[in-house]
C-alpha cells in the first residue's frame, strides 16, 4: 500500500476509534464531608505543644472546600491559620484521581533518604473513599538531594509537582479566613520552671472533655464542637505557647483546628 494511503487509513481508524470511545470518563464524585487530600510537613526537634498543633498545610474536601494554611511570620506555638476557598467538586475529584494514577502514592516508590538530620518529613495523603493512599518523604528539599540517585530525585520532583498542583486548586477562587466548628485539644505537661500562665482558658472545664493519652504529643486530648471550639481557636491564635490559667493552675492546652486521623482516640 502507498505510504500516504497507509497514513490516511491509520488516521481514519484513530478518528473512528475516538468517536466510538467518546470523551474520557469523568471522575467519580467524592464524599462531600470527607477530607480527600492533605499535605503535612513536620518533624525535627519540636516541643510537645508544637507537635500537638501539627496540621496540614493544604487540605481539600470532596465537596470542593480547600483549606490553605497561612504561613506565620515566624515559628510560633499557635494553631495554623487557614484560608477557606470553594471550587467545583469535580475539580477536586479530577485532582484526586490524577494523584492516584500517578503511581507515586504507594510504598514501592523509592524517594531515597538524604543524609541530613533534624529536617521535616512531608506526608501526602489521598483518600477517594476507598481508603487512604499515603507517602512520607524525609527532607523533601532539593538542597539535600545531591546524594540521591536520578530515579529518586525524579520521584521527588514529581511529588513536588503534585503538591504544587494541589496548591493551585484554589487559585483565583474567592477565599476568606477559616474558623473551625470542631477542634481537638491536646494537653501536655506544664514545666514548673516557667512563668505562670497569664491568659484564662476560654473553654469549658478541661476535665469535662479530655481523656487520658500517652503519646509524645499529649497526656490527654478531646474535642470541642460549635461555639466553644470557635472561642478556643480564636483565643489560641493570640496565646503563643498554649499556656492557660485554669482554676488558678497553669495548663498547656494546644488547640488543633485540623487534627490528623488517629491523633486523638
Amino acid at each position: 500500500m502507498n505510504l500516504n494511503l497507509t497514513r490516511l487509513a491509520c488516521a481514519a481508524f484513530t478518528v473512528a476509534a475516538m468517536t466510538v470511545a467518546g470523551p474520557a470518563p469523568q471522575s467519580e464524585a467524592l464524599p462531600g464531608d470527607q477530607i480527600v487530600f492533605t499535605v503535612t510537613s513536620f518533624g525535627g526537634m519540636a516541643p510537645a505543644a508544637l507537635a500537638a498543633m501539627q496540621s496540614p498545610s493544604i487540605a481539600a474536601y470532596g465537596d470542593g472546600r480547600v483549606l490553605t494554611a497561612v504561613e506565620p511570620a515566624a515559628l510560633q506555638l499557635v494553631p495554623a491559620r487557614y484560608q477557606l476557598a470553594r471550587v467545583d467538586a469535580s475539580t477536586v475529584a479530577d485532582y484526586v484521581a490524577g494523584a492516584l494514577r500517578s503511581g507515586l502514592l504507594n510504598a514501592s516508590t523509592d524517594f531515597g533518604t538524604p543524609r541530613v538530620t533534624d529536617v521535616a518529613t512531608t506526608t501526602v495523603t489521598v483518600n477517594d473513599g476507598s481508603g487512604p493512599a499515603q507517602v512520607s518523604v524525609y527532607a523533601l528539599d532539593e538542597r539535600f538531594e545531591s546524594g540521591l540517585t536520578a530515579a529518586q530525585r525524579d520521584a521527588r520532583n514529581r511529588l513536588r509537582a503534585l503538591i504544587g498542583q494541589a496548591g493551585d486548586l484554589a487559585a483565583g477562587a474567592p477565599a476568606g479566613p477559616y474558623t473551625p466548628d470542631l477542634v481537638v485539644i491536646f494537653e501536655s505537661q506544664a514545666r514548673e520552671s516557667e512563668e505562670p500562665a497569664g491568659v484564662v482558658w476560654p473553654g469549658p472545664d478541661p476535665e469535662s472533655f479530655l481523656v487520658p493519652t500517652r503519646t509524645r504529643r499529649s497526656t490527654a486530648c478531646g474535642p470541642l464542637v460549635g461555639a466553644p471550639a470557635r472561642a478556643a481557636y480564636l483565643a489560641a491564635l493570640d496565646n503563643p505557647g498554649a499556656r492557660w490559667l485554669v482554676d488558678g493552675a497553669t495548663r498547656v492546652l494546644a488547640v488543633n483546628p485540623l487534627p490528623l486521623d488517629g491523633d486523638c482516640p
